[in-house]
């Protein structure tokens, strides 16, 4: 148990630098929108760039980790580090930089694969340890969010490089981790993997909802509530912080508890689409901050049950992991260009309505493939 709980902590340390990287292009588009002609259209597509990468790699890099081991990470991390410090010479040439986001999402789709197995594969508490792990995105992408900005305001090389130093590190950490066993990995999806499908679907949800959100959030409190760009990550996601990081823990613990992990998804998925819905129709600082710690709250919530359940399919490993967080960056991977065309034609209210319906049905259509698996089984 204690050497499981070390290696828990090894790969979430991991995965909070690479959230960190993830996340730091998508807090400066209050600075990127307007650059050399950049409209809120072409400022979505620099974001689902990255997230395309990151969805069509989940799979393909779940079975890559199966087959070479989940120490393949420690070279991705190189990688990831590497590209990172190349950003302040590309951030202004706008096609270079799509391909390069593209190619991030890719690597940083390796990462979460090979990590979250490391979790799941040598820790018996698979709710707990994917919800300590689970923790870290909300930790690191509230701080890349806050800081980033911040750092480019005073040079543009500074919080790339410094995430770079961060993940180096986290490399030479891993290395510490026994080389992991291969294993000949296939997912099968139908009758016999139906919750794996119908949480799929939820995941789906609460990506295009939370993820689709959190994208733009610096460029809403800078456009709707006239926040300084360089403070504008202080004001959009500070509040999540605590929030995201306590919900993982409570709903991985409590799946693992009452044995099951769907009920918590569904709820939660639901809440956040609501809470999408209504947040643009606030202008009270401190509500919006509360509703703001109850969306990472309640995606918290979702995230470590719903990537859980993979314990119970019939291939645990990567590929089962990698098809769960495939939807979930499917989601977030379409929403951010989606809320930027939107934005081309209606204001945040309506643009949000729009994301926040959308997330309800995806969940309704999980939640009756979760309860038609229920009957046949």
């Amino acid at each position: 148990m204690e050497r499981g709980l070390t290696i828990v902590l090894i790969a979430s340390l991991a995965f909070f630098s690479v959230v960190l990287v993830r996340f730091s292009i998508p807090s400066l588009l209050p600075y990127l929108i307007g650059l050399n002609g950049i409209s809120t259209m072409m400022g979505g597509l620099i974001i689902s760039a990255l997230w395309i990468g990151y969805t069509i790699f989940q799979v393909i890099g779940g079975l890559i980790v199966d087959r070479c081991g989940y120490n393949i990470v420690i070279y991705v991390l190189i990688l990831i580090s590497i590209i990172n410090a190349l950003y302040p010479i590309i951030i202004n040439q706008y096609y270079l930089l799509l391909i390069i986001q593209f190619i991030m999402g890719s690597l940083l789709a390796v990462t979460y694969v090979a990590l979250i197995s490391m979790v799941l594969t040598n820790y018996s508490r698979g709710g707990l340890g994917a919800g300590i792990y689970q923790s870290m995105f909300f930790l690191a992408s509230s701080i890349s969010i806050m800081v980033s900005p911040l750092l480019f305001s005073i040079n543009k090389f500074v919080p790339f490089i410094t995430f770079s130093i961060i993940v180096i590190l986290s490399a030479i950490l891993v290395t510490k981790i026994p080389e992991s066993c291969r294993v000949s990995s296939t997912i099968y999806i139908g009758p016999g993997d139906l919750r794996i499908l119908g949480m799929g679907f939820i995941r789906l949800s609460s990506g295009f909802s939370y993820l689709g959100f959190l994208s733009w959030s610096t460029y809403y409190v800078v456009h709707v509530l006239k926040v300084s760009p360089s403070l504008s990550g202080f004001y959009a996601f500070l509040a999540s912080i605590m929030g995201g990081s306590v919900g993982a823990v409570i709903g991985g613990y409590l799946g693992d508890k009452v044995g099951g992990y769907a009920l918590p998804s569904i709820l939660s998925s639901l809440m956040l689409a609501i809470i999408v819905s209504v947040i643009p129709r606030l202008s009270i600082i401190y509500l919006l901050a509360f509703l703001m710690l109850l969306l990472g709250f309640f995606y918290g919530f979702y995230a470590a049950p719903s990537i859980a359940i993979s314990r119970l399919a019939p291939n645990i490993g990567g590929a089962a992991s990698g098809f769960l967080n495939f939807m979930s960056q499917l989601g977030g991977s379409v929403s951010p260009y989606v809320i930027g065309f939107l934005l081309q034609y209606y204001n945040f209210p309506e643009t949000l309505l729009i994301i926040g319906v959308t997330s309800m049905v995806l969940v309704i259509i999980g939640g009756a493939a979760l309860l038609f698996y229920r009957k046949i089984t």
